[in-house]
């Protein structure tokens, strides 16, 4: 290829990759010389080809401009829907319905910018006590914010963690090594990614469903354990992902009982706690923990500070284990996102702001669930989350949502299809999971009359 052809390649890919966005000034020709040791004239032809191809284009006065045109796709789907997968629904839609996170724009962030702001003014004094277990100012911070809660932690078990997912990661492979067995039992239905996570690590999920609504099924659970001999059972007791349903009381003791009587550890996603529908939070599993088995793993990604990736585990007598984990891995977690939290928990603003999100959430949820009840088909089913930011709604059998997906991302909407949350033999493809944290009850009525619509075809 000839230094012309070399060039405008260059650029292209640049411009494909989104190094060079739309309206984006393109180099002087004097200055692609420059730097490309090449000739005027190899830079006119050069920019010439990119003309061509409708990348740039030559604007009086302002030089070369990168022109806008459509980005392509890096995710494929099938037109029936059969690969889908938890990326294909974090696109751009006019009604994200599908996207697993919570919309900030829910978020009141002024208490936090603020905090982060006045924080930074300590940054090189936290600097010189930094450790891998998190930052002492937050990590207190946390145990009384779970000591007001009616749960006792012991302040050296918890550590801070890039995020929940981080947190999942390090209890997942500190009791698989201790127990050298690579399988897990997860109660279902379960979150994609912690299935991809599990598959990441080379670790077998076996999994135990409970419908929505139902207790859960000690007896099999117990045949499932003497069966398959897990390291750990993963659980998200409250608000549990997808359907926001919170294990009962008596539930959450029974399994913590069944389980230490098989000596085997839970690992407990406890995201979505903060985002209760009632008067309190629910208790968490570690709550009822005498003997250090739960690794009580959350974050505030869900409420209080998305991207700030900010989490903690609460690791039990598993803490040794997990901060050598730690280590290895991450180091430690960025201390700027600590000590803003710190600073906003400490001052007391974050309940004002959890107050707000969770009203703001029930308003959407209530709003939707309504709009979608009165033109669903008859057998459908809408479960009444406890918390959280997700409904679950099943059609009647026979239905298949994931068949009628690329259909509603063709309308500017999509969903996760029931059958993303579950790793067993029934397909459960009549059901799907809503993100209400998305819905504008003001602007997108008619969004929903269309998805009702086209789920009653």
């Amino acid at each position: 290829m000839n230094k012309t052809g070399q060039l405008s390649q260059r650029f292209r890919h640049a411009i494909e990759q989104g190094h060079l966005r739309a309206g984006d000034r393109m180099p002087s020709l004097r200055k692609v010389c420059q730097d490309h040791k090449i000739s005027i004239t190899t830079a006119q032809r050069a920019y010439a080809e990119l003309e061509r191809l409708g990348l740039i284009a030559s604007l009086p006065r302002s030089g070369f401009r990168v022109l806008a045109r459509a980005a392509p796709s890096r995710l494929t789907m099938d037109g029936d829907g059969s690969d889908v997968r938890i990326e294909h629904l974090t696109a751009a839609l006019p009604m994200p319905w599908g996207c697993p996170y919570i919309n900030p724009a829910l978020i009141n962030t002024t208490p936090l910018n603020r905090a982060l702001a006045r924080a930074l003014g300590d940054y090189r004094y936290a600097l010189t006590g930094q450790t891998s277990t998190g930052y002492e100012g937050l990590r207190r911070e946390l145990a009384l914010r779970y000591l007001a809660q009616g749960v006792e932690l012991d302040g050296e078990e918890l550590l801070v963690t890039c995020g929940a997912m981080e947190a999942l990661n390090l209890a997942i492979r500190a009791v698989a090594r201790l127990a050298g067995n690579a399988a897990m039992l997860v109660l279902t239905p379960a979150f994609p990614a912690l299935f991809d996570l599990l598959e990441q690590l080379g670790i077998a999920a076996h999994t135990l469903a409970t419908p929505p609504g139902q207790a859960l099924d000690l007896e099999r659970l117990d045949q499932l354990i003497v069966q398959h001999r897990p390291a750990a059972i993963l659980a998200m007791a409250n608000f549990q992902h997808p359907t926001g349903l919170t294990m009962s009381d008596a539930d959450k003791q029974a399994l913590l009982t069944l389980a230490d009587r098989h000596r085997v550890p839970i690992i407990e996603d406890d995201t979505y706690r903060e985002l209760y529908f009632g008067e309190n939070a629910p208790l968490p599993l570690k709550a009822y923990d005498r003997n250090g088995s739960v690794l009580h793993c959350a974050s505030f990604s869900k409420s209080l500070a998305p991207g700030y990736r900010v989490g903690w585990i609460a690791a039990g007598r598993y803490r040794d284990s997990i901060v050598g984990l730690k280590l290895c891995s991450s180091l430690s977690t960025p201390l700027p996102s600590q000590l803003a939290l710190a600073r906003l928990l400490a001052g007391g603003q974050h309940e004002d702001m959890l107050s707000l999100l969770r009203g703001r959430l029930q308003a959407n949820w209530h709003a939707l669930s309504q709009q979608l009840a009165a033109q669903l088909p008859n057998g459908s089913r809408l479960v009444t989350p406890q918390g959280g930011y997700f409904l679950w709604l099943e059609l009647p059998p026979g239905m298949d949502c994931r068949r009628l997906l690329p259909q509603a991302m063709q309308m500017g909407i999509h969903y996760a299809p029931g059958s993303l949350f579950f790793r067993d033999s029934e397909p459960r493809q009549h059901a799907l999971r809503l993100n209400f944290s998305y819905y504008d009850p003001l602007q997108q009525r008619e969004g929903a009359a269309t998805l009702a619509a086209l789920l009653s075809a």
